[in-house]
């Protein structure tokens, strides 16, 4: 099957997800997060792709209760 992405999206969601990672990492290792939500940030961050800009909000709020 061929992936219609232009090239540059392909490099900017690559860049986007490295970066949203690389922060959820430094927030776990600075203890500002726990494990549990850095893994659940990771499993979103894999399937981001699955949700909605709004869906993808909720499921961040959803790990992020306390966060507004």
């Amino acid at each position: 099957m061929a992936n219609n992405t232009p090239k540059g999206l392909e490099q900017l969601d690559f860049r986007l997800l490295l970066s949203f990672t690389n922060a959820y990492e430094n927030l776990y290792n600075k203890g500002e997060i726990s494990e549990q939500q850095l893994d659940q940030v990771l499993s979103l961050l894999d399937n981001y792709q699955q949700y909605t800009v709004e869906e993808f909000e909720a499921k961040l709020k959803e790990i992020f209760p306390n966060q507004e």
